[in-house]
């Protein structure tokens, strides 16, 4: 019976093609993972988009229907514009502006809600999750009235009775914007998605009128309005803004 015995440099031999098979696999796999991940990042490259959708939730009678377009330079850049509608609301106990007067007897409160209008650019560092969106937001002058029933009242110190009516108007104005959303893309083209894009901190000084029977003084108004103003100012709602919710198609 014979005996083999390997030579040292058969041996390394043999271990050094078992270690240039497995670099090469390693490298094979990850070019395939680069190929990929370029060919994801390049899906949207070139493609247009346009949707639309609604600038409101669509409650209390509210739509604000909303159109935008824009161009996607791949799948992490995108630019375009949001464009919304004339609309009214029928808030009533959901106002938060009629809440910050703290007068009892609501009856109504109805807002006729102006253009909005947002240039921006977005950014996805992450496929398939959120981006976030920068950009300039222009907010037509919104009106809210509120319509308070009639009975006696303390404002001030001095008692009034009667209706009361105000009239609260954020006045048309713009301002940077930097807010999140996220777009579902779907593989024939349509794509779902939502985003809220605030301008933070910037918020407009109101304008009221007053109205009603109980003949309020200069004292019980200038009251109301800083009670008013105080509340216009804590709620993120009442800042120059762009809320967007719909569908969109993307072409070449």
């Amino acid at each position: 019976m014979k005996t083999f015995i390997h030579h040292p440099f058969t041996i390394y031999l043999a271990a050094s093609l078992k270690t240039i098979k497995a670099i090469s696999l390693i490298a094979a796999l990850l070019f395939s993972q680069q190929v990929i991940s370029q060919e994801n990042n390049l899906a949207l490259r070139n493609y247009w988009q346009i949707g639309l959708g609604l600038g409101e939730l669509p409650m209390n009678g509210s739509f604000k229907p909303s159109i935008s377009i824009g161009y996607h330079f791949n799948d992490k850049l995108y630019s375009g514009i949001i464009f919304q509608l004339e609309d009214k609301i029928q808030r009533d106990g959901s106002s938060f502006n009629a809440k910050s007067s703290e007068l009892d007897g609501l009856a109504s409160s109805a807002e006729a809600v102006s253009q909005r209008l947002m240039l921006q650019v977005r950014y996805t560092p992450v496929r398939r999750g959120p981006y976030l969106s920068g950009g300039f937001v222009f907010n037509g002058k919104d009106t809210e009235t509120m319509v308070f029933d009639s009975r006696l009242r303390t404002l001030s110190g001095e008692d009034y009775h009667g209706s009361i009516e105000i009239q609260q108007t954020r006045p048309a104005g713009w301002g940077l914007a930097l807010g999140i959303g996220y777009q579902y893309d779907f593989k024939n083209g349509l794509s779902a998605g939502f985003e809220w894009t605030p301008a933070w901190g910037q918020y407009p000084t109101p304008s009221y009128a007053f109205g009603g029977t109980a003949n309020l003084d200069e004292q019980a108004v200038i009251g109301l309005q800083k009670k008013m103003d105080k509340g216009f100012k804590s709620s993120v709602t009442n800042m120059y803004k762009v809320f967007h919710l719909g569908l969109a198609y993307r072409f070449k």
